[in-house]
C-alpha cells in the first residue's frame, strides 16, 4: 500500500533503514553495564555497540572492533594494509567495503581520502585510498548532548521564573 507524500507516490515506510540507524538499548541498562561516570572512560567496544550492536549484527561488530583497534594503532591505513587485515583475519572484503566502512564513515568515526601518486614508469595518475580515524562522531554527539542539556536547563529556568512571578503577584 502506498502513502501519498508531498513529493508524489511512495511506498509506506517500514521503519528506519538499518544502514542509517544507530542502536541504543535502555539508557539505564547501559549506564549500569558500562558503569559510566564523568571520570570513567568507555572502551571502543562499548561505543561500537551503538553502531553495530553485537546481539543483532555480531559479525559486523567483530569486524569493526578489530578494524578500529588496528586503525587506532596505526592512525592511517592504506588499501594494501586493509587488504592484508581482511585476509589475515579471514573477513569478507565485500562486507567490509559495502557495510562496515560506509557506516563507520557515515557516523563520523573514520574518514577516507584518495591520495594521488605516480608510478615511475607511467604518466597515468593513480590514487591510493587512505583511512584515518575521525572525531566527527564525538563532535556531533557532544554538541547534541550539550544542546539537549541547554534545552532542559532553559525549561527549568523558565518554570522557576514563572513560579517566582506568581509569588510576586500574590
Amino acid at each position: 500500500m502506498a502513502e501519498k507524500h508531498h513529493s508524489g507516490m511512495q511506498p509506506a515506510s517500514r521503519g528506519i533503514p538499518s544502514k542509517e540507524a544507530l542502536w541504543l538499548s535502555d539508557i539505564r541498562k547501559l549506564r549500569d553495564q558500562w558503569k559510566y561516570g564523568q571520570n570513567v572512560r568507555l572502551e571502543m567496544e562499548q561505543i561500537l555497540q551503538i553502531v553495530f550492536p553485537d546481539q543483532y549484527q555480531a559479525k559486523y561488530y567483530e569486524v569493526s572492533k578489530a578494524f578500529m583497534a588496528l586503525l587506532l594503532e596505526e592512525l592511517e591505513l592504506e588499501g594494501e594494509q586493509v587488504g592484508a587485515f581482511l585476509r589475515d583475519n579471514n573477513f569478507s572484503k565485500a562486507t567490509f567495503y559495502n557495510v562496515i566502512l560506509p557506516r563507520l564513515r557515515r557516523v563520523g568515526m573514520v574518514k577516507t581520502e584518495r591520495r594521488r601518486f605516480h608510478h615511475s614508469k607511467s604518466t597515468q595518475k593513480h590514487y591510493q585510498n587512505i583511512i584515518r580515524p575521525s572525531t566527527q562522531f564525538s563532535k556531533f554527539f557532544g554538541h547534541l548532548a550539550r544542546e539537549y542539556e541547554s534545552i532542559v536547563e532553559t525549561a527549568k529556568a523558565r518554570a522557576s521564573a514563572i513560579v517566582e512571578e506568581g509569588k510576586r503577584e500574590r
